[in-house]
């Protein structure tokens, strides 16, 4: 329990034509009222009760100023915009020596050299690239949207399953020794594609069919741009 006051009616910050004026202006009272605030606050004691809903050893004040907030802040405190750790001094760019459009043209520049997303599609395409090169050494269609053997007596088999899944996939390739390996293209949303696959794994064993593992392919598309503000392009293997 303090005494501290609302900003609005504290003596360093009050401003009058914010308060409900008490006592009308030159009433013989007011200067009495002030003396006597001035004389209790320098008593500094507080009526208290105790709330029989909380601990007998919390005491509640008995008289409340109305609290009407904090001040409004009027803008932050200054700091050095150099102010990083990445940064040396002698390579920090003299912004303070440039117009302000030429340095709002350079902040721009060095934004977008360093974002992924202003850089350009073929650079994506190439980094795409590099990261699909270790399969492709390899010869695996695994990873990519290339199509393989299919076995018509297999895909006739599991036609029932391919009606329910509908336009959300399509059949790329049936791989393993066993034949037993499903891969499809996967349309649908990438926050559902680990359930759809196991509901297509069980689909599959449905139809009598031997089903060791359903894997989706989706290309470079790693996320839902419509439903998580993420970058819409997104390439193809």
């Amino acid at each position: 329990v303090g005494t501290v006051d609302s900003y609005v009616v504290d003596e360093k910050t009050m401003n009058i034509t914010l308060q409900t004026p008490t006592f009308h202006e030159g009433d013989l009272e007011q200067p009495i009222n002030h003396d006597i605030r001035m004389f209790r606050k320098s008593l500094d004691i507080i009526e208290t009760y105790h709330d029989p809903f909380l601990p007998n050893d919390i005491e509640v004040p008995s008289h409340v100023q109305v609290w009407h907030g904090y001040p409004e802040r009027l803008g932050y405190p200054e700091k050095p915009y150099e102010n990083n750790r990445f940064t040396d001094e002698e390579d920090m760019t003299p912004y303070d020596d440039y117009s302000p459009h030429k340095a709002r043209t350079i902040a721009v520049q060095m934004a977008r050299a360093t974002n992924a997303e202003w850089l350009k599609e073929e650079v994506s395409m190439e980094f795409h690239r590099q990261e699909r090169q270790p399969y492709e050494d390899i010869g695996t269609l695994v990873g990519t949207l290339r199509k393989g053997n299919v076995d018509p007596d297999l895909k006739e088999k599991i036609e029932p399953a391919l009606k329910i899944l509908g336009s959300s996939v399509d059949l790329l390739s049936i791989e393993g020794e066993r034949q037993a390996i499903f891969r499809f293209e996967y349309h649908g949303l990438i926050k559902n594609k680990f359930g759809m696959s196991c509901w297509t794994q069980t689909l599959i064993r449905d139809c009598g069919v031997e089903c060791d593992n359903v894997i989706f392919e989706t290309g470079f598309r790693k996320r839902d741009p419509l439903y998580d503000g993420g970058f819409p392009w997104y390439g193809m293997c």
